[in-house]
Parts: structure tokens; sequence; C-alpha cells
């Protein structure tokens, strides 16, 4: 298997994720008027791709382990160009919308696998760190970019072209996962019952949070609460609780949920006011949000360079503590309330690009073999964070963006201090330079012993003749 290969094609796929989940944003009122769709018919367009990529990523993990994750990959891309297609060339906004849903399934079995891929293909050191740091800088790339890209499309050819895009780069990935990706696996275990509880529990806490449904958040929470009992008894679970006695990935994932909450709330709410209050164009606050995607990218090329060196508990911290400054300085009065604004969109972009970074090594510090199961709960609790904070942040956004500013640097704060509990442990990323010659390997120990054999042999037989 060659490494390269294998960062170049996960680079591929998570664009096409991400991508498709930003740029339709951009063509919703082209696709509203093309197909003559109600404003509940245009918002499930993102809805239904974001709910059932967010609600099948555990199973995706999960399913990886156990029966490959290059093959569940090829599935994936598979799965998800096909549905490019439909969508291409639905004829009705309901067609779309089922399209949507299908690609956002394929969509989380790509989601789920390339991180574990990527951990299989680079040991723990310094060239896992520089390819996570890589693929995180494409990923808050493409996310940032999205909408740019969806516009230009929309712009030139239609919004059917975001769709029809995809079909070239998905055949690539297809035949080139075939030739140069060498297939590894873990130990999933299928649970149809878990699978459907954890599945439907995500379809109604996240459409409730981001539409205030409260008696469906209330059913969501006891299906989730019964998820957790049947897993706790199962002989072999698909999900393993026992993952959250490891203190890195517990507190690692309850970061990275408060992290994603407080920025990418924060930001939902940050577009409509300048393009409200603050009167700017679209085209302008676009121009603007490119702070932030240049500094996405470099958050994750700086901190994969230490991600090897410094105690997680540290690296963890790092994400939720800028974005808390970001969000804090944005709150700074000012005459040109752009000059706060655009600071905070550059320190907010290298918060999120190192914090996902670290959210990725988070899930690998679990044993290889339930890598996919781990990534996987910390690819969903990006999910549920985001939805989280859209809808926490909403009512301080109708007393202004000062006071949701404040709220979002508090969450992200308490995301920063969490890792406190992980204070000085040692680095679980890589084990420190002492420690494998003070665990003395075995050959030196053998070669040391022949060495003294021969010597002692020597002595007995007296000194060399003449």
């Amino acid at each position: 298997m060659r490494r390269g290969w294998v960062l170049a094609l996960a680079s591929m796929t998570i664009v096409l994720v991400v991508v498709d989940l930003t740029a339709v944003t951009i063509a919703l009122p082209d696709i509203r008027a093309d197909l003559g769709a109600s404003l509940v018919q245009v918002q499930w367009v993102v809805d239904a791709y974001a709910l059932t990529l967010a609600a099948a990523l555990l199973p995706a993990g999960v399913l990886a382990d156990r029966y490959g994750r290059r093959r569940l990959l090829v599935i994936g891309v598979s799965i998800f160009t096909v549905a490019s297609l439909a969508c291409a060339l639905a004829p009705t906004a309901p067609l779309l919308d089922l399209a949507r849903g299908v690609q956002g399934l394929g969509a989380s079995a790509l989601y789920g696998t390339t991180t574990p891929l990527i951990g299989a293909a680079y040991p723990e050191g310094p060239d896992r760190g520089k390819a996570l740091g890589i693929f995180s800088a494409v990923s808050g790339l493409a996310m940032t970019l999205g909408p740019v890209v969806g516009g230009a499309l929309t712009s030139a050819f239609g919004w059917r072209a975001i769709f029809l895009i995809n079909l070239p780069i998905g055949a690539f990935v297809l035949v080139a996962l075939r030739q140069r990706v060498a297939e590894s696996r873990g130990r999933g275990h299928l649970d149809p019952l878990g699978i459907l509880l954890i599945t439907a529990a995500l379809f109604a806490i996240i459409p409730a949070l981001i539409h205030d449904l409260p008696a469906l958040l209330v059913a969501g929470l006891v299906l989730l609460a019964v998820f957790v009992l049947v897993e706790r008894r199962a002989s072999e679970p698909m999900i393993d609780l026992g993952l959250f006695r490891n203190r890195v990935f517990a507190v690692g994932s309850g970061t990275t949920l408060l992290m994603l909450a407080a920025l990418l709330g924060a930001f939902t709410y940050l577009t409509l006011y300048v393009q409200g209050p603050l009167d700017t164009s679209p085209a302008e606050a676009g121009a603007r949000f490119l702070a932030f995607s240049v500094a996405a990218v470099i958050g994750p090329v700086a901190i994969g360079r230490v991600l090897h060196k410094w105690p997680m508990g540290v690296l963890i911290a790092v994400g939720p503590a800028v974005i808390a400054v970001a969000l804090l300085v944005m709150a700074v009065p000012a005459a040109d309330p752009w000059t706060p604004i655009m600071v905070g969109l550059f320190l907010g972009g290298l918060g999120l690009g190192a914090g996902n970074v670290v959210a990725n090594q988070v899930g690998l510090t679990a044993p290889m073999d339930r890598v996919g199961m781990a990534t996987g709960i910390v690819n969903t609790l990006k999910q549920v964070g985001t939805a989280v904070g859209v809808a926490v942040l909403a009512a301080p956004y109708r007393s202004g963006l000062v006071p949701l500013l404040l709220i979002a640097a508090a969450l992200a704060l308490a995301g920063a201090l969490l890792p406190v509990a992980l204070r000085g442990r040692s680095r679980p990323a890589t084990p420190p330079p002492a420690a494998p010659y003070a665990a003395a390997p075995p050959a030196r120990p053998a070669l040391w012993s022949r060495r003294r054999a021969r010597n002692r042999r020597s002595s007995r037989s007296g000194p060399p003749p003449g």
C-alpha cells in the first residue's frame, strides 16, 4: 500500500463529502425557482443529507472495522456517485430530497473510513501527524470554499452541475482505491438492534435541535438511553462503551462537541448578521470570510508538526482555547465592526483547523481494531455539536450578536478546560523517546548475551597463541 495514495484518496473523498454539504446552500434559491419547491422542501435539500450523514456515521465505522475499511469506502463512493447523478436528474423537489438522503448515506461511509485508513497507513509519530494535518487542512478548505465553488458552478452551468461534478471524481476514486489501497480491518460487531436504536435516536435528536421540537427531542433522548442500556448488556456490543474509560478519548470527544457547538453555531448567526444589520452583499461577505478559509488551512499544518510531541491534554485544549479568544475578540466594540470580526475569523479558522486535527487523533488513540468505531463516535459528535450550537445560540442571538458571542465563547472555554483532567498524563499519541530503551528490546540482550558467552569461552581457553 502506497501511503501517499491513501492520503490523496482520503482527501479527495472528504472534499466530496464536505463540498456537497456546503456548496448546495448557495444554490437553494435556484433550486426552489427551477423545481417550484416550497420552503420546507428546500430546507430538506440540506437537512436530508446532513441527517443521514450524521445518523449513519456510527454504523458505518463499525461495519468498516468488521468487513474492511477499503471495501466500505468503495461501497460508499459508489452510493454517493450514483445518488449524485440522481440529484442532478431529479425532476421534482421530493425526489431531490430523497436522492440527497441516499447521498448522505454514502457520505457516511466516506466520512467513517478515511481517518482509519490513514491511521493504518501511517504509524504513530511525525508522519502520522503531518498526514492528519494535511487531511484536516483539505477538509477545512473544502468546508469554507464550498459555497464559493457552488456559486461559481451554479452561475456558469446551473445548480445541477454541483452534483454532476461528482461523477468523474467518484469514478477516479473507485478505480484508484482498488489498485492503490490495501485492505485493513478491525473487529467491529454487527448489532442490528443497536444500529436501529442509535439511528432512530439521532434521526429524532438532530432535527429536534435544528427545528426546536421538544417532544421529538425527548423521544430521541429516550431512544438514546435505551441504546446505552442495550449496549451495556450486550456480549458483543456495536459500540464499545469501554472506549470512554480512556480519559483521552472521553475528554477529547466532549471537547470536540463543545468546540463545534461554539464556533459553527456562532458562525451560523454571524453570516445572518453580516448580511443583515451590516448590510453586506453575499459576494463581499464571502470574500471577507476567506480569512477564515486561509487560517483553516494554516491551523492543521501547524498543529500537525507538534502532534507527536505535545501532551494530549495540551493538544486537545488548543483548538477550543483559540476559538474562545476568537469569539471574544469579535465581541469587542469598535468604530468599524469589521475589524474585530476579521481578526476573529482568522483566529477561529486557526482554532477549528487545529481542533479538527486533534479530534482525528483522538479517534486514533483507540485500539487499532476499534478505530472505525472510535472515529465514527467523534465524527457523529461533530454533527451533533453543530446542531446543539445552532439550537442553544438561537435565543441569545435575538438579544444581539454580542450576547451570542459571549455565550459561544463560554462553550468553547468549557471545552478548553475539560483537558485539565489529563494533566500530568504521558503523550498517548507517541511514547517518549526513552520508552523503547526502557522497555529493553529483546534483540539487544540476546546480542549482549552472545558476546558475553564468547568472552567467557575465550578466557577459559587462555590467551591466543604467539
